[in-house]
């Protein structure tokens, strides 16, 4: 007896939602890492700012605290430089960009999965054009990922258990 093609369409389809389930964690893990980055800077910027210099009289007044002023500041426009320099705006853009597709690309996913749990006789022909449409955003949309300098061996391990996880009701 030869297997059903349905098989394959439903193996496929959960693969595909794992992938982007998987992908969009780690999407989002990377988007909170850079907002961190961004918030910490924009923070020490603001604090060690001209309109900030009162804080810094703090400091000059008591003399044992007068090296930390210099210090603060110091890394302050360290962190404005670096922050420039690794377009952490433009990566914020491009992480909530691709958290957003792929959180639409599980979506239809689901739907997809959905339809066949209600029509178990579905169409063959149908739903792989579907699911390989499916399949083609998933792959567009992961070649738009840049390389991350954030992404850690890590925080994949990190994202794969925490997936792992949900999937299996813990």
């Amino acid at each position: 007896m030869a297997a059903d093609p349905r098989d394959a369409i439903w193996n496929e389809a959960h693969h595909l939602q794992y992938n982007v389930s998987y992908t969009g964690e780690l999407e989002t893990a990377l988007l909170a890492r850079w907002v961190w980055l961004d918030s910490i800077t924009k923070i020490t910027v603001a604090i060690s700012s001209g309109g900030a210099a009162l804080a810094g009289l703090v400091f000059w007044k008591n003399s044992d605290y007068t090296f930390l002023w210099p210090l603060f500041t110091s890394i302050s426009a360290l962190l404005a430089i670096v922050s420039k320099e690794l377009s952490v705006a433009q990566r914020l853009k491009v992480h909530a960009t691709s958290v957003s597709a792929l959180a639409s690309l599980r979506a239809d996913i689901d739907s997809l999965i959905v339809r066949m749990k209600i029509n178990a006789g579905f169409s063959i022909a149908d739903f792989e054009e579907k699911l390989l449409a499916l399949r083609e955003r998933y792959k567009i949309d992961v070649a738009e990922f840049p390389y991350d300098l954030l992404l850690t061996e890590r925080l994949r391990l990190k994202t794969q258990q925490k997936l792992d996880a949900s999937r299996s009701g813990k």
